[in-house]
């Protein structure tokens, strides 16, 4: 039946609900509740509980209605007494119509917030039901029983789907069918759909009502970890050849070239990818590691291994030019004189130039090619890829991973330089492996770091001067370009860049602008120069916050510091301390209390990436550790996101389903319902 007839409503309201998706009966049932109401309980005057959070219940017997006015507004109190003959107010504002609904002498259940003043207890504005004559409990639609609350949709008040949902609540059999086999829900402990949807709007009880929502957060998780697992199936059903890994004696030469001694996490994680490789199945491994950790030297041994054992070809993947050309000339400098062929294709190259790297790519004549985006197009091909390095992987979607599987399905190799607590590993990224680099290289120093006031950083001028003439640089991080009328305390970078030049008169033409709306080569020029030494100060955007190298930066200043997450703001502090030289990074803030305050002081007590994530998880939510949320999820509460039981449950769930049927054959109601829902995920 159409939602129309079953709603008996105007074409306007038909009109509004569409435009928030809602065109059938099954999404009408599919809008759930923001929050409840106990209503459960009709209570005596004298039980109920006076504060601001809870919604309670009364029922009573009309006795006299007064009118008067007061500052231009009509007010009608309304005395009414309880089943004890304790008298209550009802007080109404503006709203005749109302009062004059309620009769002297007729009983009604008065449901809302109470508040006792002037020794008596008074509802305003509450939710009104006419009674029966009798004290006895009645079971109302919206009184006696926890009660759905709405959001309100274009003008569509939340009282209006409750009625509705109530009056339509006899349809849900007929629209939702289970789509998880019984003994799935025996197994997991989980209530059938239709039981879920009932309760979902109108629990019988408080436990029903959690295992309803339960039951919805872990179909929405069961969507995305069944993609994650069915991908991770269907890519690695391309075969490779299993042998036995060869491991340190192929990259002996390599390691001799190094500068440093790898650390013990890292050579866990180098043999955890060669095993990968010799697996016979493409690898899918996420490679996480704190700022400075040293990933993209075990990703580079990586590609020499497989070029030495495989000949294979290895593509880096860079989400910002800046950064490309950072790992081309960390990585050339490293392969190189091993007689390895390393180029850089971006976008600012010239057609000829990008014609000729392309047609050496496919003869075989590259071994490591290096790019951002612009690898991700027509007329790429290769002659035996068999390695992808994708650096900083919330960058790159499903759909940028999917356009290297029509080469073979060579090994993936995500890293994040972001930490990413367990439980949102598994919520994201549950199609990989997870690798940990939880280990800094020898001689690196921990990060000193400290809040500031706008005072206190005019102080530290002696010191920076001092640091500049050992040839120290310092960062200047500011949140936006322009001024803001909004967020007036926060400083542009262009405000910052001219107060910085005030400040130090002494380094003339040693100062540097580095921001996201700068073209290209402008970027390229801010950064070399900072890199080679031309200029000392940079004054920069978060442009700099992924992946920007420079040992002689030890010091940073980030100015509105409160304006950023933890994990961004440990993100930033990662560009400094990269070498053996004591760092120091100063969080500027206009005020040293509230909870702003309280999240910059963790800054200050741990350099621990993990645990800052942890912390930004809780307070800011997952978008901003991962810097795009992802499709499919972001409707789940972050407290959902943060358990890690809970997450290993619907992964479980995932893997017991694939397990017993195999790209889901034999469930074709869950196989519908996973791409109704999925389409948005694999944009």
């Amino acid at each position: 039946m159409e939602l129309k007839t079953l709603l008996r409503t105007t074409p306007r309201y038909l009109n509004l609900l569409a435009q928030n998706g809602i065109t059938t009966i099954r999404d009408f049932f599919n809008y759930f509740p923001r929050a409840y109401e106990d209503r459960a309980n009709i209570k005596p005057l004298n039980q109920l509980i006076f504060n601001d959070k809870g919604i309670t219940a009364t029922k009573g017997k009309i006795l006299k209605k007064t009118v008067f006015r007061r500052g231009g507004r009509m007010i009608y109190d309304i005395s009414f007494e309880d089943e004890l003959g304790i008298q209550g107010t009802i007080s109404i504002f503006n709203s005749g119509y109302l009062a004059s609904k309620l009769q002297e002498g007729c009983r009604y259940i008065i449901v809302g917030k109470p508040s006792f003043k002037y020794g008596k207890t008074i509802f305003s504005h509450p939710d009104i039901v006419p009674s029966s004559d009798s004290w006895a409990f009645e079971d109302n639609y919206n009184s006696g029983r926890i009660f759905p609350v709405y959001s309100e949709m274009n003008g569509i008040k939340p009282w209006w789907f409750a009625k509705k949902i109530w009056e339509l609540r006899d349809q849900i059999p007929a629209v939702f069918a289970e789509y998880l086999p019984e003994e799935f829900l025996k197994t997991f402990h989980l209530l059938d759909v239709q039981k879920t949807i009932l309760n979902i709007h109108y629990p019988e009880s408080e436990s029903l009502k959690s295992q309803a929502i339960h039951r919805v957060f872990f179909d929405r998780l069961l969507r995305v970890q069944l993609f994650s697992l069915m991908n991770r199936q269907s890519y690695q059903a391309n075969k490779k050849t299993s042998t036995e890994a060869q491991q340190w004696g192929v990259l002996k030469a390599m390691l001799q070239r190094l500068p440093f001694e790898l650390t013990m996490a890292q050579k866990k994680v180098i043999k955890q990818i060669i095993d990968d490789f010799h697996s016979g199945k493409p690898m899918l491994r996420l490679l996480q590691g704190d700022v400075g950790s040293g990933k993209t030297i075990v990703a580079t041994l990586a590609a020499y291994y497989l070029k030495q054992t495989e000949q294979g070809q290895t593509v880096f993947l860079a989400p910002l030019e800046v950064l490309a050309q950072q790992h081309y000339q960390s990585i050339a400098k490293l392969l190189l004189p091993l007689g390895l062929r390393v180029e850089l294709l971006t976008g600012s190259l010239t057609k000829g130039q990008k014609e000729k790297i392309k047609s050496d790519l496919q003869q075989g004549k590259i071994d490591v090619i290096i790019g951002t985006h612009a690898l991700l197009q027509e007329g790429i091909s290769f002659q035996n890829l068999q390695y992808v390095i994708i650096d900083e992987q919330h960058k790159f979607g499903v759909k940028q991973r999917a356009f290297f599987k029509k080469f073979g399905a060579p090994h993936i190799l995500q890293m994040s330089a972001t930490p990413i607590p367990r439980s949102m590993a598994i919520a994201f990224f549950g199609e990989f492996d997870v690798s940990i680099i939880d280990e800094l290289p020898k001689g690196r120093l921990p990060i000193q770091t400290k809040i500031i006031s706008s005072t206190e950083e005019k102080k530290l001028k002696p010191r920076i001067l001092e640091k500049i003439r050992k040839n120290q640089k310092l960062f200047v991080v500011t949140p936006l370009i322009q001024e803001s009328e909004s967020l007036d305390e926060v400083q542009s970078v262009l405000h910052a860049y001219e107060e910085i030049q005030l400040l130090y008169p002494e380094l003339e033409g040693k100062i540097g602008l580095l921001h996201g709306k700068m073209k290209p080569k402008e970027k390229e020029e801010a950064m070399q120069n900072f890199k080679s030494g031309k200029t000392m100060i940079l004054v920069a955007t978060t442009v700099i916050e992924v992946g920007v190298d420079v040992p002689e930066a030890t010091v940073m200043i980030i100015k509105n510091a409160e304006r950023f997450g933890l994990a961004q703001l440990h993100q930033l502090r990662g560009r400094i301390g990269r070498s053996d030289l004591q760092s120091y990074c100063f969080l500027q803030t206009p005020k040293k209390s509230g909870d702003s305050y309280e999240r910059l002081r963790a800054m200050e007590q741990t350099t621990d990436g993990f645990k800052l994530a942890e912390l930004d998880l809780q307070n800011r939510g997952s978008g901003e550790i991962l810097g795009t949320m992802q499709s499919g999820i972001s409707d789940i509460p972050i407290e959902i996101l943060s358990d890690l039981k809970f997450l290993e449950q619907v992964q479980a769930g995932a893997s017991w389903l694939l397990q017993k049927y195999p790209d889901l054959e034999g469930l074709p109601s869950l196989q519908k319902f996973l791409h109704e829902k999925i389409g948005d995920i694999l944009a």
